[in-house]
């Protein structure tokens, strides 16, 4: 029992890593657009959107399905609970317009077509921002005794 949660402690950190890293992809990408580096910024921005779905894949679903989906049934009244909910939702939407916005952009054969987009830019950007802060604080709860909710 204590190795399979040293496992899940392994996997926990090494997806909150890879969200950082994605972070800094998305800095990287935004310095790129703003000094009219529009290519790389998209490029940028097409390998952030795959290292996000090889993780939410691999890692996100398998855990919330299996681990906090039960968790979240027996605990509903708990901030963690209602936290985790928010997490998933804004991470699952964030996601999909990521990929809706990539996908655009890539089958597209303009720039102009991604400046229309720009609102979806942001709101897709700070929906991933709060399922960043949510998840560090689900991990922060369930991996360290730093935040017990």
């Amino acid at each position: 029992m204590r190795r399979e949660i040293w496992l899940y402690q392994i996997i926990a950190l090494t997806s909150l890593v890879l969200q950082f890293v994605i972070l800094g992809l998305i800095i990287a990408s935004l310095v790129m657009k703003r000094r009219k580096m529009i290519r790389a910024h998209g490029i940028t921005m097409l390998l952030a959107v795959i290292v996000h779905s090889i993780t939410i894949l691999a890692v996100m679903v398998p855990s919330f399905s299996s681990g906090l989906t039960p968790y979240i049934l027996e605990n509903f009244a708990k901030p963690i609970s209602v936290i985790s909910i928010f997490h998933g939702i804004t991470g699952l939407l964030a996601w999909l317009l990521g990929i809706w916005i990539v996908a655009a952009w890539h089958l597209s054969l303009s720039t102009q077509a991604c400046y229309r987009k720009k609102v979806a830019m942001q709101i897709t950007l700070v929906l991933w921002l709060i399922a960043l802060i949510l998840g560090f604080a689900i991990y922060l709860n369930f991996y360290t005794e730093i935040l017990p909710l």
